[in-house]
Order: structure tokens, then C-alpha cells, then sequence
């Protein structure tokens, strides 16, 4: 197992996951789910920060391993293919569940969600495509 070149880009890509997911999710569709369900949210000075972190890290060394211990993936296509079929599995089975148990989401607000997810994890799989595959 080339564990090295899985953590680099597993690292590579977590930390591109939490910068990116912060734009995203933090700034950009930052008010989607307060509007859904109430108090779902921690305020920001509540947040458990090494969570977010390790989390993110998951993420990232998830796509790593797949892309190399699986799929030899080195390319930004590649890895945007298989981040994306990746990301609406994942995502869709989350939401899926969280809409069937949970007051979480609305039909809509589950959609948006499983979309958003996908074209995220396209994005984040494309950054350790790219890295995996640079000369």
C-alpha cells in the first residue's frame, strides 16, 4: 500500500475540503438550513472545532484511498468523475436517511443538499486527482 502518497493527498485534500466547505456551506448557503429547522446549527463560537478538522481529513483520505489504492486515479477528470459518483452516493444516503428519521430536511432542502454534495465532492475530488497525477 502506497500509505504515504494516500496521506499526503488525503491531507492535500481534507484541508481543500475544510477551506472549500467553509465558502460553501459557511458563507454561501449559510442561512439554508436555520430556515429549515431552527437551533439545528451551533453558533460559531460553539462549534467543536477539531471535529470540523478531522472530519474534513476523513474525507479527504477517503477519495485518497480510493483513487489509489482502487482506482489509479491521477488525473483532475478522473478524480472529478469519481468524486462526484462518490459524493452523490455518500451524500444521497446521508440525506436519505437523515429526511426518513429526522425533521432535518424538506423534500427540496434533501435535493439542494444531495446536489450541492455532489458537485462539492466533484470539485474536492479533482483538486487529489489533479495532485495524484502532477509531475
Amino acid at each position: 500500500m502506497n500509505t504515504n502518497k494516500i496521506l499526503v493527498a488525503g491531507l492535500i485534500g481534507g484541508v481543500f475540503s475544510f477551506f472549500f466547505g467553509w465558502l460553501i456551506y459557511g458563507i454561501l448557503l449559510a442561512d439554508m438550513m436555520p430556515e429549515n429547522v431552527p437551533d439545528l446549527n451551533r453558533a460559531e463560537a460553539d462549534m467543536i472545532w477539531w471535529a470540523v478538522i478531522v472530519s474534513n481529513l476523513l474525507y479527504g483520505i477517503l477519495f485518497a484511498y480510493v483513487f489509489v489504492q482502487w482506482a489509479s486515479i491521477s488525473t483532475w477528470m478522473g478524480g472529478a468523475k469519481a468524486g462526484a459518483i462518490l459524493g452523490f452516493l455518500i451524500t444521497a444516503s446521508y440525506d436519505t436517511g437523515l429526511f426518513a428519521f429526522t425533521k432535518m430536511h424538506t423534500m427540496q432542502s434533501m435535493i439542494m443538499d444531495i446536489v450541492v454534495g455532489t458537485i462539492f465532492a466533484a470539485i474536492v475530488g479533482a483538486v487529489i486527482g489533479w495532485w495524484l497525477g502532477r509531475k
